[in-house]
């Protein structure tokens, strides 16, 4: 059955009476899906650090821009989440400010990490501007992208496990130095670097799709199994009804195929957050689906309201052991390891060092945060001794928010949440997935992603992600294939009601609890879309009541505003960056300062591998051609990259090892001085670092600070005793040097 039509009344200006669909909406709600594969497809991990997010916020702000211009306000059933959501990004730009007016954070990564993030609520205003008499038709083209997008990702990450990985292992073993020097690596063999790096070539396998990180494509792919489970459960599709025979087994072949597919990409990644995302997700289904021309639980489930419970129950138990048994059986076929399941108790005891140190992070920073994008940055000044990482995120969305932008921001979220909840006791009857047949729009679909797979290829140049051209031709004819069962299980995926959308927001929710990242899109907007979605349909169409002009030109003024702070950021120099970098050593060095100096006074001002460039070029210079002016040069170029990244102690150890270096190569005492300092505030910006203590020891033993360098010694040895992670101790040559200080004394 079909929405509860409006009581008739005059159209909306520029919908005719005949509800012919007028040019504005069409073009809007094919836009959003046609930025969705992009948005869904394109590397997130590198958008806070490089600012890859660029292309995708122009596009979304404009789409929800001009979509709220001209609807200048959503219905009125979801009024309260709308405001949440837009307290939430007001709240994150304050959090912003306020890092960049007290400077205590990189600047160009709270630039990003502040768009990254509104990212999200931009996608969410942009489908909540759809018109509600064009609202199924978007759903359908935004299920087919979400399905797209995740069977893409398996492709590629199947490809990769069963055909690429094997041929670079057997690359590295037949000659090392080859595959590091391909992988533009300059690492020594028996450091702890490359011993890292044999150890991911070798020993990991897991997929990753076209992202960095295989929990964000677990992430993905958990949700959009929790959809086609609740597909899979009703048994809708292999009915008659109005639908042949053939087709409904096509339709079930289909449905099943796909779940098959990304279901053996999720069990690949060996994501415990994902398994158990899906795993609650699937078991939670029984009680999400309804039957037809009913509000109560269960899939066409008879009998009194306990039975149907009871039914429910039941399935959910079944789906639990079928899950139990399917991880079994990838067990013994050696799809999973004996770690997945071991080394679990060793994953969460990881995750409590995380929230302990994101604990102490919120304490002293309640109301703001500290800033958006410098969460890996200021992280390591609390991290404990015995943490595995200095990771990117705390891995939980509520910490995330919390640290990135305060407990306000969290607060914001919380009843964006709670009231996306109360939505679905109001949904308008929908139709239900039934035996009735509904042509899939197999030719917008295709023409979709078309157009979606040669937008996600030119933004792939412009971002840090690999450029491989000959690839990204190779897999458009199959992402182009997958047009075909997209358009058929997004029609389907169209018609589940909402409590399904619910249970799959609340699996990608589940998942972002342990894998962190609730600021990459493809793994947070498998909870922004399906709560866009929920809250449209609680909306009848005759909610749709003309706009104030008063308040068109708000939201108007509003938008234009957002659009002017975006434009004025300046946070995109990754053109530069990738463009400019990778030719320096092929330069004259006369030549190479002049690009670099300019690089800087644009787009690269606060790029710190730019900066970077220009403080060694500088202190080269000084080193082999010292002189009054260069000494000052080189001191306002290390100057400038130390303002630049004020909170990042990495920085700060890898300038004073090449200061350590230079100082050993020429004996200039200068360069030793500057390694001691450099050293000495990496060890304050990282304080439980055993490796920054030793490297601090040696050069105060090197400039005759004996005192103090057996005090940095013993730390650095007290610290080395405590992580019980091998890549985070010290190497033993370097601990035998260490050892040494102050036994002649």
């Amino acid at each position: 059955m079909e929405r509860k039509k409006a009581p008739s009344r005059t159209p909306r200006k520029g919908v005719s009476a005949e509800g012919h669909l007028p040019v504005f909406p069409f073009l809007l709600f094919f836009a959003a899906p046609l930025l969705l594969i992009p948005t869904l497809l394109l590397p997130p991990e590198g958008a806070q650090r490089s600012g890859d997010a660029f292309p995708l916020v122009f596009g979304w702000i404009v789409f929800a821009g001009a979509g709220f211009i001209a609807a200048a306000s959503p219905g009125r059933k979801g009024r309260l989440a709308d405001l949440a959501v837009l307290l939430l990004l007001i709240w994150a730009g304050l959090s912003w400010l306020h890092l960049k007016a007290a400077h205590t954070g990189n600047l160009l990564h709270a630039a990003n990490g502040f768009w990254t993030f509104a990212l999200m609520p931009l996608v969410y205003f942009a489908l909540r501007a759809v018109p509600n008499r064009f609202r199924r038709a978007a759903e359908t083209l935004l299920m087919a992208v979400i399905v797209g997008a995740a069977l893409f990702e398996s492709a590629v990450s199947l490809y990769d496990y069963f055909v690429t990985a094997p041929s670079v292992r057997a690359q590295f073993l037949e000659n090392p130095e080859q595959l590091l020097r391909e992988s533009g690596l300059n690492i020594e063999k028996g450091t702890p670097e490359y011993d890292l790096f044999v150890k991911r070539v070798l020993d990991s396998s897991e997929p990753i799709g076209t992202f960095g990180l295989t929990n964000t494509l677990a992430g993905l792919l958990a949700p959009v199994l929790v959809l086609l489970a609740a597909l899979l459960l009703t048994g809708a599709l292999s009915r008659g009804g109005g639908t042949s025979r053939r087709s409904a087994r096509l339709s079930w072949i289909t449905v099943a195929a796909v779940f098959l597919i990304l279901g053996l990409t999720l069990i690949l990644t060996k994501s415990r957050a994902g398994y158990l995302a899906l795993l609650a997700g699937a078991a939670a289904v029984p009680f999400s689906v309804r039957g037809p021309r009913r509000a109560a639980i269960g899939s066409r489930i008879r009998g009194s309201e306990p039975g149907r419970k009871r039914k429910a129950l039941l399935i959910s138990g079944a789906v639990i052991a079928v899950g139990v048994m399917l991880a079994a059986a990838a067990f013994r076929m050696g799809f999973l390891d004996r770690e997945v399941f071991s080394e679990a108790k060793k994953s969460l005891g990881y995750r409590l060092d995380y929230w302990t140190a994101s604990s102490r992070m919120i304490a002293d920073h309640p109301l703001f945060g500290i800033g958006p994008g410098n969460f890996q940055n200021t992280y390591p000044r609390y991290i404990l001794p015995t943490a595995s990482e200095t990771i990117a995120d705390p891995h939980n969305f509520a910490f995330e928010y919390a640290v990135l932008f305060g407990i306000p921001a969290l607060g914001c979220f919380l009843l964006f949440l709670g009231s996306v909840l109360g939505a679905l006791r109001k949904q308008i009857p929908y139709e239900e997935i039934s035996g009735e047949s509904e042509k899939p729009p197999f030719v917008p679909v295709l023409f979709l992603f078309a157009g979606g797979y040669l937008l996600y290829t030119v933004l792939n140049f412009l971002t840090s992600a690999p450029s491989r051209l000959p690839l990204l031709l190779g897999m458009a004819p199959v992402f182009l294939a997958l047009a075909f069962p997209a358009a058929l299980l997004g029609a389907r995926l169209s018609r589940l009601p909402s409590p399904a959308l619910a249970v799959a927001a609340g699996a990608a929710l589940l998942n972002l609890s342990a894998a962190g990242g609730i600021g990459y899109p493809p793994a947070a907007l498998m909870i922004w879309i399906p709560a866009a979605v929920i809250l449209s349909r609680a909306e009848p169409p005759a909610d749709e009541v003309k706009p104030s002009p008063a308040r068109r030109l708000l939201v108007t003024a509003a938008w234009i505003l957002l659009f002017a702070l975006y434009l004025g950021t300046g946070f995109y120099p990754i053109l530069t960056e990738k463009t400019l970098l990778p030719r320096l050593d092929g330069m004259p060095p006369g030549e190479a300062e002049i690009a670099l100096t300019h690089a800087a006074d644009g787009a690269g001002r606060r790029s710190i591998p730019i900066r970077w460039a220009l403080c060694t070029m500088a202190m080269y210079d000084e080193g082999y051609l010292p002189s009054p002016e260069r000494e000052s040069a080189w001191r306002a170029a290390r100057e400038e990259l130390y303002r630049t990244a004020p909170e990042n102690p990495s920085v700060r150890g890898e300038m004073a090892d090449e200061e350590f270096t230079l100082y050993e190569a020429t004996g200039n005492r200068l360069f030793l001085d500057a390694a001691c300092a450099s050293y000495e505030e990496a060890a304050r910006l990282y304080p439980t670092n055993a490796l920054y203590h030793a490297a601090w020891a040696m050069a105060l033993h090197a400039a005759g600070e004996t005192e103090k360098a057996q005090d940095e010694k013993a730390e650095a040895l007290r610290l080395d005793a405590l992580t019980p992670h091998e890549d985070r101790k010290i190497p033993e040559e370097l601990k035998s040097l260490l050892t040494s200080i102050g036994e002649n004394e």
